[in-house]
């Protein structure tokens, strides 16, 4: 089926959703459509693996009796989209009134306007995997090995119809690349670095392999260290808002407005309240056009826009959507979101959420090199594992870290295994120097962070586990063992 007739077969269904839900008891609906295509592609162990998905589908709220309900569907089969209405009239029906709740969003135009690269629609699988595989023409250091690559090229159509006459149709596509290497050098590391943008031939394959291979190399023969107490952390871009998640990425969670109005975030009531440093801003920029995540409209069909939600440490506001906004006597800033992020979630199988499109942190009037040279002794740490586990209502986290030792205002060595607990208000409060340097990922655009202070615990690698490992590397390069890492 041609993409300008599923996307007219996706109109007609929300149109019958519609009209059924009106004539069977829904006070108000909402009718959401996904026409989705994306050429995924995979290499491990050098073997490409190249799949052609698409995603579609239907998903209507409503509300009955003065709840909401859902239901979803991928069939375009009349009967079946009047059976999912049903569903979710039944569904609203089954839940007790809320007194908070509201119809949905009027409609409203954006006055923006965002780029759209036509080429990303018409790319073929062989254009699309001929890209791809070019982060491989490289020859590789000694001791550095490929582990994984992977790409996406997408590019899709969204429909947002409402019984009260909101009617959207955003078209969107992108890209991007990303790739893995293991180093050998010392106890094994590795780095992945990923890159991506709306635009077709903005990304260059050799220059995401070379990036990782540099990343890969200045993070090898990581060392493990035995300390404890209070240091001072720079904290890298990545490290904060990294693609696989950052330190930061704890702070989104705090300001939710859902989480603000059941009280479950340390930063509930404080809107005017100073919480950070006094030059640390906060922006969330759905219409920034280089970032991956960028939209002119949210996920309720209002327009976004560019929202500030920490001004000189000061909290002015949360992400809303139209139903927290409600409940906190605020305005929706266009923060509701469908699916699980960049790489994940099916935007059909869920009701509209609230969260963030686009971070970007205002640049500081430090230099990196200042930053370095202010910390005595410390770390730079470049990654945490163990962020998901935080505990998102008091921000309170402790996480594993690698990155670099840092003495007398020096980079000394690559470390990991460093365990770094605290608070996000306490690191919000301790932050002393922000970089004039920015780095952009996908959906991000942030400087270097130090935190004067964190609690720090580490502890050396067991006597035992070193000597192994130096045997086994020996062994692998007197042929007797294979490397188990590659």
């Amino acid at each position: 089926m041609s993409e300008s007739k599923l996307n007219t077969k996706i109109q007609k269904g929300l149109e019958i959703g519609l009209k059924y839900a009106k004539e069977n008891g829904a006070e108000h609906c909402e009718a959401y459509g996904l026409n989705q295509r994306s050429f995924n592609l995979e290499l491990e162990k050098k073997k490409p693996k190249h799949n052609l998905g698409i995603m579609h589908g239907l998903s209507f709220r409503v509300i009955a009796n003065s709840a909401l309900g859902f239901a979803y569907t991928s069939s375009f089969n009349e009967e079946d989209i009047k059976h999912t209405v049903k569903l979710a009239i039944q569904n609203a029906k089954t839940k007790k009134k809320d007194p908070d709740l509201k119809p949905f969003p009027l409609p409203k135009k954006s006055t923006a306007s965002l780029p759209l690269d036509k080429k990303l629609y018409e790319i073929d699988a062989d254009l699309a995997a001929n890209e791809f595989e070019k982060m491989l023409d490289l020859d590789l250091p000694k001791n550095l090995f490929f582990l994984q690559a992977i790409g996406l090229v997408g590019s899709g159509d969204e429909f947002i119809k409402t019984s009260l006459g909101i009617n959207v149709h955003e078209k969107g596509a992108g890209y991007g690349f990303g790739i893995g290497y293991l180093s050998t050098h010392g106890f094994p590391s590795y780095e992945f670095h990923v890159e991506g943008s709306q635009k077709f031939g903005e990304v260059n394959p050799l220059e995401v392999s070379k990036t990782a291979i540099e990343k890969t190399l200045k993070s090898s023969k990581p060392q493990t260290m035995s300390l404890a107490g209070e240091y001072p952390i720079i904290i890298t871009p990545e490290g904060s808002y990294g693609i696989f998640g950052g330190l930061f990425s704890v702070l989104g969670q705090l300001l939710r407005g859902d989480k603000a109005s059941r009280g479950e975030t340390v930063f509930a009531d404080r809107i005017g309240d100073q919480i950070a440093f006094d030059n640390f801003s906060m922006i969330d920029d759905p219409l920034r056009n280089d970032l991956m995540t960028s939209t002119l409209y949210d996920a309720e069909g209002v327009p976004t826009e560019k929202t500030t939600l920490i001004d000189k440490g000061i909290l002015q506001t949360y992400y809303l959507d139209s139903y927290y906004a409600g409940k906190l006597n605020m305005e929706s800033n266009g923060k509701a979101t469908r699916g699980a992020g960049i790489f994940g979630g099916n935007p059909i199988k869920s009701p509209p959420g609230v969260g963030s499109f686009a971070t970007v942190i205002n640049p500081g009037d430090s230099t990196v090199e200042e930053m370095i040279a202010e910390t005595k002794e410390g770390f730079m740490l470049k990654n945490f594992m163990g962020i998901h586990m935080s505990d998102f209502s008091s921000g309170r986290f402790s996480v594993t870290g690698s990155g670099w030792y840092i003495k007398n205002g020096e980079l000394k060595q690559s470390v990991q295994d460093i365990s770094v607990s605290g608070t996000i208000p306490d690191v919000l409060q301790n932050i002393d120097m922000i970089s004039k340097e920015r780095t952009k990922g996908l959906n991000s655009e942030v400087p270097y962070l130090r935190i004067s202070k964190l609690e720090i615990t580490a502890k050396k690698l067991d006597f035992k586990i070193r000597l192994g490992m130096r045997v086994l590397k020996t062994m692998i390069k007197l042929g007797i063992a294979k490397n188990p890492f590659i």
